[in-house]
């Protein structure tokens, strides 16, 4: 297989809770670009299972975190819009801070994952090219806030090589 393309990841960006979703829910392995499970379609996400990857410096990567919103069958788009527009999220890598942006809110296609009926979602995050994440190690950090409060905060390290 060769280097991860700028198409896999923007594909993870874009489509991760619609079509990757679906790839998962149907099959017992990850197989096409929206369907990342730990980097294997150069997603890097500040959660502890992708702490200590290493990856690929010909590859495409996308630097991301997921912001889901639902409830019950009366929770609509526009409850997902109001809720979403009171995250903000700050990335950085290596101590510096990076420009992200926020993909459309779209159905998430398992709400059942979160105990949910209805669910939408957005992520925040930002593609990077093979010669934005040079070799050697790196620091990722993510705070997420919700208004004035801080919902998420982690730090993991990834190895490019």
């Amino acid at each position: 297989m060769g280097p991860i393309s700028r198409g896999e990841v923007q594909a993870v960006f874009d489509a991760f809770g619609g079509g990757g979703w679906a790839i998962l829910r149907h099959s017992d392995v990850a197989r096409g670009a929206p369907a990342d499970q730990v980097g294997s379609h150069g997603a890097i996400r500040p959660f502890d299972p992708w702490d200590g990857i290493r990856l690929h410096a010909e590859d495409w990567h996308v630097i991301l975190i997921a912001d889901f919103e639902g409830g019950d069958h009366s929770f609509s788009r526009q409850d997902a819009e109001q809720a979403i527009a009171q995250i903000a999220v700050r990335f950085e890598l290596d101590g510096q801070e990076l420009e992200i942006t926020r993909t459309a809110i779209k159905r998430f296609l398992n709400p059942e994952r979160f105990d949910l009926v209805e669910a939408y979602y957005a992520q925040f995050g930002r593609v990077m090219a093979p010669d934005e994440l040079a070799v050697g190690e790196h620091s990722v950090r993510c705070t997420m806030t919700f208004g004035a409060d801080v919902v998420f905060e982690n730090t993991i390290a990834v190895t490019v090589r």
